[in-house]
């Protein structure tokens, strides 16, 4: 125990930084729409409180969506689609390939 009117001993502080990238990935969308987010006045990236708000804000709406397995640390990119139909070779009318 220390003696009375002592120092304490020196503990250096840890700091933790973000990105909006992070904020982003977090939130499952795009930087362009965490920009849209913040220009409504949803999230204000600098202050913490409002960036944990905001993403627990998201994580909720996802489940309530029916997300309940979707992880919430994805990227915002959507899968491309694939085409289900045949593609027609050279031809502009699908409709000649029948007799």
């Amino acid at each position: 125990m220390p003696r009375k009117g002592s120092k304490q001993p020196y503990r250096a502080k840890i700091e933790y930084t973000y990105t909006i990238q992070d904020i982003a990935e977090l939130a499952g969308t795009t930087r362009n729409a965490l920009g849209v987010a913040k220009v409504r006045g949803k999230i204000v990236p600098g202050d913490f409180r409002s960036v944990v708000s905001f993403l627990i804000r998201t994580i909720i709406e996802k489940r309530l969506r029916g997300d309940l397995f979707a992880s919430t640390a994805e990227s915002g990119r959507k899968a491309k689609k694939t085409k289900s139909a045949l593609p027609v070779l050279g031809r502009k009318n699908p409709k000649s390939y029948w007799p």
